[in-house]
């Protein structure tokens, strides 16, 4: 009897047990679809804030690139608008050293006028009147100074003195072979050099035309081209 007892309050005990799961077992169920539920939601507004929070970056990072861009068009235009003011001001500088060589040597003329005027028809001495110094890509030439011309130095220039050229106009209308026979004739010292350019170079300083013989210069290689 008491077995029996014992036999039916186990299987009484099992069936509340099995009852009791599949109680909590959808609880269980629910409460963990709920969470998952939550958690995805959770996770979707996060999506959807750093989403935002990217397409505002980005909206930050295109006008920084925007203002970015329009400062290096502002910096390339200073940089030129620089350039130019440069360039005229060394325009200006050359400007005025010419002036003022021409003004002394009118001031020269005039006191050798005064002085022939003073001296009864030219029996006075006249001062010499000085040679026209000016100021060409940073260094000072006189007038018809050879080596104004990019390849030619202090002795190519005395050896062509020595050979009667020695003037800008006398170099411009020399033709190049005869430059470079007399620089042949010289020595080893002297006929590497290219007088291809050196005659053009003459000219336009005979003209005066400053920034197209600067321009010029600045593309060649100790008078050649590059």
């Amino acid at each position: 009897m008491t077995t029996l007892y014992i036999l039916l309050s186990c299987s009484l005990l099992n069936n509340i047990l099995t009852g009791l799961a599949l109680m909590l077992l959808p609880f269980l169920l629910g409460w963990l679809a709920a969470s998952a539920y939550h958690k995805v939601g959770d996770l979707r507004n996060r999506v959807a804030s750093l989403t935002a929070s990217n397409t505002d970056l980005n909206a930050q990072v295109g006008t920084l690139n925007a203002e970015g861009t329009d400062l290096r068009v502002k910096l390339t235009q200073h940089e030129a608008e620089l350039e130019s003011r440069a360039a005229q001001l060394s325009k200006l500088k050359n400007d005025l050293i010419i002036a003022q060589s021409e003004r002394n040597t009118f001031e020269g003329k005039l006191r050798e006028c005064e002085a022939n005027a003073a001296g009864g028809g030219g029996t006075a001495k006249a001062a010499a009147a000085p040679i026209p110094v000016f100021l060409f890509a940073g260094k000072k030439y006189k007038q018809d100074d050879l080596k104004i011309v990019e390849g030619i130095g202090p002795k190519i220039e005395e050896l062509f003195h020595s050979h009667d050229i020695k003037t800008w106009k006398t170099l411009s209308e020399t033709d190049p072979e005869r430059l470079k026979e007399i620089l042949v004739a010289a020595g080893p010292n002297f006929q590497i050099h290219d007088p291809s350019t050196w005659p053009a170079q003459a000219g336009m300083a005979d003209r005066g035309e400053w920034d197209a013989l600067k321009k010029w210069q600045d593309e060649l290689d100790a008078g050649k081209t590059v």
